[in-house]
């Protein structure tokens, strides 16, 4: 559940910029299986949905770093949580599990749906959403899978089915408009990754829309001779621990088949392999993997998060369980 100090938000927006060409995304069509839902961003740079939950406006950050979806437990009330009297485990941490009765998102009814109910010191921060406001909770796997939800990260839009039996078929049409098709795995611990080679050398990247700056493992960086320099910026992750970003020029990164252009990139400790150097905490949050590899024993070689996501107009089918990037 990612959430970091209010310098990043400029790093956000500034670690990527080259631009990226070809047709809008957003002339996909949806069909009319699907129903579409304007996404805002948020300035942290990540994806917020407006939805209402038992008639009461309510707001998610989406989040695909995270594998269970939720909600502050300081504001069940007002949106008619009924416990469940069991819990749900991430990350080490239990929470309560609570159901909403009713959910609704783009005038398609989503039923009711799950969630883990936090209170902000479990996390340390509150979720960030709209500028000057914060979010009530986030979408996590569960309910995004569970919806197959698209996601149209440079058109900031969510598809949601209206119909459980139909597929939307991106392939044929993102193919025909320059995007490159990546399968996404879901690993055992329950993220999903898609396979990139940095400098050479085959790993994966947690894809990681809850993550609002792309960040690369300290020791993968290491491992492929790339060079960092200190940085002002920390990350703190649910351990609690703040760890120092450093900053490196990536000269070589391909995720799938698509080559990404030389760019400087976040590089940080996302195992919780070294202690923090820094006393000092902000208001976001970089997702820790305890995990540090994927698939076949590949490499994890960090998150890819919302600013590379949305310099490559990335479109996350979670039907298809495929990442669109141009």
């Amino acid at each position: 559940m990612p959430m970091q100090a209010a310098a990043l938000i400029v790093l956000a927006f500034s670690l990527a910029l080259a631009p990226a060409h070809g047709a809008d995304p957003s002339a996909i069509s949806s069909r009319s299986v699907y129903r579409s839902a304007p996404l805002a961003r948020g300035p942290q740079n990540h994806l917020l949905l407006q939805a209402r939950a038992n008639g009461q406006p309510i707001t998610f950050l989406l989040d695909t770093g995270a594998d269970l979806s939720f909600l502050r437990a300081d504001r069940a009330r007002q949106f008619g949580v009924r416990l469940l009297g069991r819990e749900g485990r991430s990350s080490g941490h239990s929470f309560p599990l609570g159901a909403v009765p009713d959910l609704e998102a783009g005038g398609v009814p989503l039923g009711e749906s799950a969630f883990a109910l936090y209170e902000i010191a479990q996390v340390g921060a509150a979720v960030p959403g709209q500028i000057g406001k914060e979010a009530d909770g986030l979408l996590g796997l569960d309910l995004l899978r569970r919806l197959e939800a698209v996601i149209d990260c440079r058109a900031k839009r969510i598809l949601l089915k209206t119909d459980p039996a139909a597929r939307l078929g991106l392939e044929n049409t993102t193919r025909a408009t320059g995007f490159t098709r990546i399968p996404i795995v879901e690993e055992r611990r329950g993220y999903l990754t898609v396979p990139c080679v940095l400098r050479g050398r085959a790993g994966r990247l947690v894809l990681d829309t809850g993550s609002f700056v792309t960040a690369l493992d300290d020791q993968a960086v290491r491992a492929v001779h790339l060079t960092t320099r200190p940085s002002p910026l920390t990350a703190r992750g649910l351990d609690g621990r703040v760890r120092p970003i450093g900053l490196t020029n990536l000269d070589d990164l391909k995720i799938g088949g698509l080559r990404i252009a030389p760019q400087p990139l976040a590089v940080m400790d996302l195992f919780g392999k070294n202690k923090p150097r820094r006393a000092y905490t902000g208001i976001n949050r970089i997702e820790l993997y305890s995990a540090a590899r994927g698939p076949s024993g590949e490499r994890l070689f960090g998150l890819l998060g919302n600013e590379l996501l949305d310099q490559r107009r990335a479109i996350i089918d979670l039907g298809s369980m495929n990442l669109f990037l141009k």
